[in-house]
Formats: structure tokens, C-alpha cells, sequence
């Protein structure tokens, strides 16, 4: 029994005591420390016109808020109680400002109409529009975040 031992110590790499380990041989190094090399590197070449009129930086990736998602289906509950559905109407008014801000929502176009196209809407106008109509215009702004993103960004 203490040959298998002893076999299977030395596969493993364990040792008795006193005896040197086998595992990791043992590496003395040289007799000179490195040397930096001599001549020092090339200086880095100057920015052409076309790269330096580029932004900087990767585009930032649309990222999906679940916790809207769960604040709408939350806001079925609400339905129960009017004082209960005014006070998450703020709530959600204030998640959306915030939300919307961001997003940059708006930030692209000169003009904002609420007959127009919802990408323009700034995050004010979204958060009135929520704060006036809670569930339908959550619903709205939470299916159209994508949308939003993609033309402000």
C-alpha cells in the first residue's frame, strides 16, 4: 500500500518530506540582467486630416430597461385605485424624464410636434405625456426606446 502511495505522490507532484520536488524543475536564471535596447523607439507619425475629423470613441450600444417593462405590467394593478395610479403616474413621469434625458431623446431635431414623430419628443414632452396618460403612454415610450436611440445617437 505505501508503494501506490509513494507512485501516486510522485504523479501528483506531492513529496515525502526532505525530498526535492520534481514537479517544477528549477530555473537558475542568467548571469546578465535584460538590457534595454539602444535606440529608442520611432515617434508615433502625426494624425492625418481624415482620422482627426472622426469622433472619437466607439457608438454607444442600445441597452434594453427591463424595469420599465415590469413598471407597466405593475401599472395593471394600479387600475384598481385612482389615488394609487396618480401617484405611479408621477413615479413613471419621473422614470421616463430621466430615462428619455439619457437617451438624448430629442436632441437632433430643431423642431418638436406632438403630431409628429415621437423621435423628436424631448424628455419633457414625454414626461407630461406620461404623467397625463400613465399606462398608454408608458406602453408607447417603453416599445419605442429603440427607435429613439437609433435616430439621437
Amino acid at each position: 500500500m505505501t508503494l501506490s502511495l509513494d507512485y501516486l505522490r510522485k504523479k501528483v507532484g506531492l513529496c515525502r518530506q526532505g525530498e526535492p520536488s520534481r514537479k517544477n524543475p528549477v530555473f537558475t536564471g542568467t548571469a546578465e540582467p535584460y538590457k534595454a535596447p539602444a535606440r529608442p523607439f520611432p515617434a508615433p507619425a502625426a494624425p492625418s486630416p481624415a482620422t482627426t475629423a472622426t469622433p472619437s470613441g466607439p457608438r454607444p450600444v442600445y441597452q434594453e430597461n427591463f424595469l420599465l417593462v415590469l413598471l407597466l405590467v405593475a401599472g395593471l394593478f394600479c387600475l384598481v385605485d385612482l389615488r394609487m395610479l396618480a401617484l405611479a403616474g408621477i413615479f413613471y413621469a419621473l422614470l421616463v424624464y430621466y430615462d428619455a434625458g439619457t437617451l438624448h431623446a430629442g436632441e437632433k431635431f430643431k423642431m418638436e410636434s406632438l403630431f409628429g414623430d415621437v423621435v423628436a419628443w424631448r424628455p419633457l414632452t414625454w414626461a407630461i405625456c406620461v404623467f397625463v396618460i400613465p399606462l398608454i403612454f408608458l406602453a408607447f415610450y417603453t416599445f419605442s426606446r429603440e427607435e429613439i436611440f437609433n435616430a439621437n445617437n
